[in-house]
């Protein structure tokens, strides 16, 4: 039997200053790759195109090595102006909890009355906030709350107030608090007459913003009025009454990045169910494209870059407040603290894109590449600091080590959460932060800021895989620091005090996971593609191009000085060769796999590819791809466990030379994985419809070609081979005819270690097969959680499997071929229950007894050690369990007897623990006396005893 291991993991890892959009460098923000895609597709949708051949062959041709790029065919996208006067947008929960909803767009239902009669939030300034209590408890992404943030920006937030006078951006919408935003912008309170006015009442609250103008250094802006209404079952409305906002960002958001983000044209609405952030963004500039323009960037150029460019010459902000972003379209690796991102294809690159730069105007920068930017003045970024800084976003910042408060804070980011906080010693990483200096203990101000700006710091090289982790020093952080906000813009010479909380990099590899691929084999050698976007009919000046060029060649030279020598940057414009082995690849010792070399077209004349490598890998010469061909395989051995380099060059110089690393591992380092053909459904007899692909990979996920892998079938099915040979990308690929038992099963292995490729037949499970998930004894519970053991249970995703039981649905936590594991609903009554199980193959049922109560605590199956957590408060504990019987409210009608070697514990707390359906929580206070070490421990509810777990006393 398996342990309850998915939901136990879960719950057990469970100075002032004027208002202003302050020009920062940066305008990158957490999922901005997703973000600016949506608003990619919402602009595209009103720009008409030419075909792709006529764009091509209307393309400008490059400038040397700048690549030049008109404001046609969508590549930059027009303003989109306010249009929500007189309008009403609501949002309509589709669950009790609000976890998702639906929009809806209406008439004009402003207020009025309680827009004047609403009591005024006396003496909020400009950039304020103000907590206040809610009249009913408000559900909200399926969370629920009694107090709200007012915020003077138009918006309300949950949790914490945002007083921060920075972009007001999707991004911080997304990454931020829990927010409701009838209008983000940039608002002055303290200019309006009227204000702003809060009506509570028992069936809906109301919040109006009446006359604030928007900010203005001089005189009063524009005067707008709209309004919130909120209601006890999550109904939420915005209503507009007057004024055109020049630049804002409507919508809710669940807050810190959680679900999908979705932007919409709100005088349409949806029609669709949304669980994450819902918005559209109104804009008072245009603004690049940066998806349309990179499309048609590659209809004349080849996928051979990493990194694209774009500056303008059309005078156009990179986006509001902000002087340049990054936003990454490609991302497969590990342990830096963001998330995996394949929207590549969609910026028309295939394989090889990774992140796109928007620098903005070139005109905001100084002509020489080291002055500094008028714009940073403070921080004293110059062009080539600020450039180094958004190729450094493609890694950073994102890792942090954790509040143990709380779990879900990251207290060394700053602005956005993908900047290095402030008070963070970052060694004066490009990512901000600063370089600190700790005065000591007896001295006020105790730290001091004493640079900024200077390069990658040795973290910063550790997270983007230059260099390993024992490499990297102890810093700290100034938590509570007198600094003023977090995200506020480098600066030398700042004098604070705060608590020094040291850190060490394995307490960040402990938050972050293993970086992987880790520096031995991570890509250091990147590709930068320099693009100047123009007006269509006017050719960039002299000056333009010498000025660009100018940070263009001395880039090169800059990033291999800020990485310490351990990354490169090539920023010439070159045709792609793509190299199987690119980025890394590995090779058994002794053995010998295949390689290849590629052109985006066929060659008129055959083109020789010299390669090179040190002395852990044996390869030929070189490699020529034949006159009318694309592409040519090589040999590649592995003559000793390590690591290489290999270099391919091409003999013509048009084409971009590619260096990849090369480990050659012991047979015993390497594993084997699913890469598709999981889940196929199984006809006895016929061959599944697509091939089995078994993946051989190592801890650093690498395509190892070359490696034979055998495979076995279970019940009575066959192979085509019973052996197949990993291909250049480290694939193998089987024929399977699946045989007629219950169960079918492909077992791929090479040299000891193993794979279970399961095709699916019909649902099968015995009523002796469903058990309490905790304690694994027969019988389930109302609300509680159970496990359904099997075969053919799961399918490729969790739509594809109901369970229900007396025909009531049970929500499903976990499922794979042999497991279920679900939430019984509650209101059952009986003592047999019909427990059924549904796949798109067919159904089985089976029936169990249906017991009122029957408690179980969860444990570890290998140590029998109980899911039981120490407290803040001395000799009290927390027992997770389910199967605890009836509730009052969210504590169970009886309190259980708990039993600790033999003594009865006082129970202080018995009832659902928070954020998971069906999981109870006892918390009890150990008996004095209780020896230390090992102890058994049980619960007994309604005179039922649980299963018996152990304990660590201390």
């Amino acid at each position: 039997m398996k342990s309850f291991t998915r939901p136990l993991a879960i719950f057990l890892s469970l100075a002032a200053a004027q208002a202003r959009q302050v020009p920062v460098v940066c305008g990158t923000g957490a999922g901005g790759a997703r973000l600016k895609y949506e608003i990619h597709q919402n602009a595209a949708r009103s720009v008409k195109k030419r075909s792709p051949q006529a764009m091509a062959n209307a393309a400008l041709p490059d400038a040397g090595q700048i690549a030049l790029l008109d404001d046609t065919d969508g590549a930059v996208a027009r303003r989109n102006v306010f249009n929500l006067v007189q309008k009403t947008v609501r949002f309509l929960p589709t669950a009790p909890d609000a976890s998702k909803y639906r929009v809806e767009a209406a008439s004009d239902t402003y207020d009025a009355a309680a827009g004047t009669s609403g009591v005024l939030v006396s003496g909020i300034g400009d950039d304020d906030t103000r907590e206040l209590d809610l009249p009913f408890a408000f559900p909200f992404f399926g969370a629920q709350y009694r107090k709200i943030s007012l915020n003077s920006d138009g918006n309300l937030t949950f949790g914490v107030g945002d007083d921060g006078s920075g972009e007001r951006s999707l991004g911080r919408l997304t990454a931020g608090p829990p927010r409701i935003a009838p209008l983000f912008a940039d608002l002055d309170p303290t200019k309006s007459r009227q204000g702003i006015r809060v009506l509570p009442a028992s069936d809906r609250y109301v919040v109006s913003w009446v006359e604030v103008p928007e900010y203005s250094d001089t005189g009063t802006g524009l005067l707008l009025t709209f309004q919130v209404r909120m209601y006890p079952d999550g109904r939420i409305e915005f209503a507009y009454s007057s004024g055109s906002a020049t630049e804002a960002v409507v919508g809710i958001a669940p807050g810190r990045l959680q679900g999908a983000n979705t932007i919409l044209d709100f005088t349409v609405g949806g029609s669709q169910e949304y669980s994450g952030a819902i918005a559209e963004r109104f804009l008072g500039n245009d603004e690049v494209d940066i998806y349309s323009a990179a499309q048609k960037f590659y209809l004349n150029h080849e996928d051979s870059y990493d990194y694209i460019v774009f500056y303008n010459a059309l005078g156009i902000p990179a986006s509001s407040g902000a002087v340049a972003y990054e936003v990454t379209v490609r991302n497969n690796r590990t342990g830096y603290g963001d998330g995996p991102a394949d929207l590549g294809f969609e910026a028309g690159s295939k394989r090889r894109l990774q992140a796109i730069l928007n620098m903005g105007p070139l005109t905001q920068y100084p002509v020489d590449p080291n002055a500094v930017v008028p714009a940073r003045g403070t921080t004293r970024d110059t062009p080539l600091t600020v450039l180094g800084h958004e190729a450094g976003h493609l890694f950073l910042a994102f890792a942090s080590v954790r509040d143990p408060n709380d779990p879900a804070a990251r207290p060394m980011l700053g602005r956005s959460l993908v900047h290095w906080n402030f008070a963070f010693n970052s060694e004066a990483s490009l990512l901000e932060g600063n370089r600190i200096r700790d005065n000591g203990p007896g001295v006020s101000p105790r730290f001091t800021t004493t640079a900024t700006v200077a390069g990658y710091a040795p973290l910063d090289q550790y997270l983007m895989g230059f260099i390993p982790p024992q490499d990297v020093p102890a810093t700290f952080l100034v938590e509570n620091a007198t600094s003023g906000d977090s995200g506020r813009a480098p600066q030398a010479g700042v004098n604070f005090n705060g608590t020094r909380r040291d850190i060490q990099i394995d307490e960040i590899v402990q938050a972050e996971g293993r970086r992987t691929p880790d520096s031995t084999v991570s890509q250091r050698a990147f590709r930068f593609a320099f693009v100047l976007v123009t007006k269509a009919g006017t050719a960039p000046t002299t000056a333009q191009l010498n000025q660009l060029e100018a940070y263009r060649a001395q880039f090169e030279g800059f990033y291999n000085r800020v990485s310490s020598q351990n990354g490169t940057a090539d920023a010439s414009l070159k045709k792609a060769l793509r190299v199987s082995t690119f980025p890394a690849a590995g090779v058994l010792a002794g053995s010998t796999g295949s390689g290849k070399v590629a052109v985006e077209t066929a060659v008129a004349t055959p083109l020789t590819v010299l390669l090179r490598a040190g002395s852990v890998i044996g390869v030929p010469a070189a490699v020529t791809i034949p006159a009318g061909a694309s592409e040519a395989s090589f040999s590649m051995t592995g003559l000793r466990e390590g690591v290489d380099e290999l270099v391919a060059e091409p003999s013509d110089a048009q084409y971009e030379s590619v260096r990849s690393r090369i480990q050659v591992a012991a047979a015993s380092a390497v594993k084997v994985s699913v890469d598709s053909g999981n889940n196929q459904t199984a006809v006895s007899g016929v061959e599944l419809a697509q091939p089995v692909s078994i993946r051989v990979t190592d801890i650093n996920a690498l395509p190892y070609p070359g490696v034979a892998v055998q495979a076995t079938v279970s019940s009575g099915g066959s192979l085509v081979a019973a052996e197949a040979v990993t291909d250049e990308s480290g694939v193998a690929q089987f024929r399977w005819k699946p045989g007629p038992g219950p169960l079918n099963e492909l077992t791929a292995t090479i040299r000891g270690t193993s794979v279970v490729v399961t095709a699916l037949g019909s649902p099968n499970f015995s009523a002796a097969g469903v058990v309490n998930a905790a304690s694994f004894l027969p019988g389930i519970s109302p609300n509680g959680i159970a496990t359904i053991f099997g075969s053919n249970l799961g399918g490729a995703k969790v739509s594809d499997l109901q369970v229900t039981v007396n025909g009531v649905p049970g929500q499903v936590f976990y499922f794979d071929n042999r497991q279920v594991n679900f939430l019984v609903p509650a209101g059952l009554s009986g003592s047999q229950a019909e427990v059924v199980v549904k796949t798109p193959i067919g159904s089985a049922t089976a029936s169990v007894p249906l017991l009122q109560v029957s408690p179980g605590i969860f444990y570890d199956t290998a140590t029998g050690r109980g899911a039981i957590l120490n407290t803040t408060t001395p000799n009290v504990v927390e027992i997770y369990a389910t199967g605890l019987g009836a509730l009052q409210g969210q504590q169970t009608v009886t309190l259980p007897q708990v039993m600790v070697a033999g003594a009865t514990a006082k129970v202080l707390y018995s009832g659902l623990a928070p954020g998971f359906p069906g999981l109870y929580q006892v918390n009890v206070q150990i008996p004095d006396g209780t020896a230390s070490g090992l102890q058994k421990l049980s619960l007994t509810a309604a005179g039922v005893r649980s299963n018996e777990v152990t304990i660590q006393i201390r």
